[in-house]
């Protein structure tokens, strides 16, 4: 077995000191002790493994995918191991006040190559775009490049960690499984940031087979609201501007079966402080996504009855926002 057999059955432990309300347990799921530091590990090995078995990636051959976040490192551990190149394409400008330079950091000493698009290039007056137009903007011109490199040469695989069901699939098959086992198969509630949609989509359809009447609720930051540039469809718009082909988004499969009980909007403010808590009280050394994802738990659990179980997930590390030390910012 290698470092890739590491990956998951990552512990399941009970808040003690955070919670304020102590009469409906939180726990949490410690995802950034995967061996590549985040919970994108889980769906960086099943989609390059299902691409391996389908005959997409072979031998020799280059992963390609746009990334601000944790899949790029994920991606770049899981590639090295199994001797592929990876290319990441990330924005110059960024569509938030956040920087991925941590993030950047840890692709490159896995080996990866990572590309910087210049968004003006792409898009005229990008600072007269709303908030929502302009991060599926950001996201669909990035999209472009990995499409385009992947037609011009077939040794090229395309992740697209945001449309591809092996994403979800690893949570449904692992992440939730692994919960419910720890978990003893009983779960009130499930609560997950939305950024691809696959972490909160495939946990909560494991966790619903055993606990229909689950109450699932997705986290979202207030200036990167993914599942709003999708319910909009402004990324649907800006992928036939640049003649991309129609795509199905993890996200509009989310919407579809009407799965969210609610949305719980986190300040970055909210977030970080949360984080800092986690670090000092409870000892889990976790960034600012695992913060917003916890903060909201504790919300939920305000409005529950007197037992009820929540979980929720420690995304990544902490020290994958030290470029931003003091001021992290809340990405998903």
């Amino acid at each position: 077995m290698n470092i890739l057999g590491q990956i998951g059955n990552t512990p399941l432990l009970k808040l003690r000191h955070v919670n304020d309300t102590p009469d409906v347990a939180v726990y949490v799921k410690c995802e950034y002790l995967n061996p590549g530091g985040s919970i994108k590990d889980r769906m960086a090995l099943k989609m390059i493994e299902a691409a391996e078995k389908s005959g997409e990636l072979k031998p020799g051959g280059t992963i390609i995918d746009q990334s601000t976040g944790n899949t790029g490192p994920a991606l770049s551990f899981v590639g090295a191991v199994k001797g592929y190149n990876v290319h990441l394409f990330l924005p110059s400008q960024l569509s938030s006040s956040y920087d991925p330079e941590d993030r950047i950091r840890i692709a490159r000493l896995f080996g990866c190559n990572v590309t910087s698009i210049n968004m003006n290039e792409h898009i005229a007056n990008t600072d007269e775009l709303n908030n929502i137009d302009r991060a599926a903007a950001f996201v669909a011109v990035r999209m472009k490049h990995c499409y385009n490199l992947q037609k011009q040469d077939s040794s090229n695989w395309w992740a697209n960690q945001l449309c591809n069901v092996n994403n979800t699939k690893s949570h449904r098959e692992h992440t939730g499984k692994e919960i419910l086992e720890q978990m003893n198969g009983k779960v009130d509630a499930w609560v997950a940031s939305i950024g691809t949609g696959g972490t909160l989509l495939g946990v909560a359809e494991a966790l619903i087979e055993k606990n229909p009447d689950l109450i699932v609720s997705g986290v979202v930051p207030t200036d990167d609201p993914r599942i709003e540039w999708v319910r909009s469809r402004a990324v649907h718009k800006f992928l036939d501007k640049f003649g991309l082909p129609n795509m199905r988004f993890l996200i509009e499969d989310i919407l579809e079966k009407n799965l969210l009980d609610n949305e719980i909007t986190v300040e970055n403010e909210h977030a970080k402080n949360m984080a800092d808590r986690l670090c000092r009280e409870e000892g889990f050394f976790c960034g600012i996504s695992s913060g917003a994802n916890v903060w909201a738990a504790i919300e939920l659990a305000k409005t529950m009855k007197k037992g009820s179980k929540i979980v929720t997930v420690l995304v990544d590390r902490r020290d994958r926002y030290f470029a931003e030390y003091p001021n992290e910012h809340y990405v998903v």
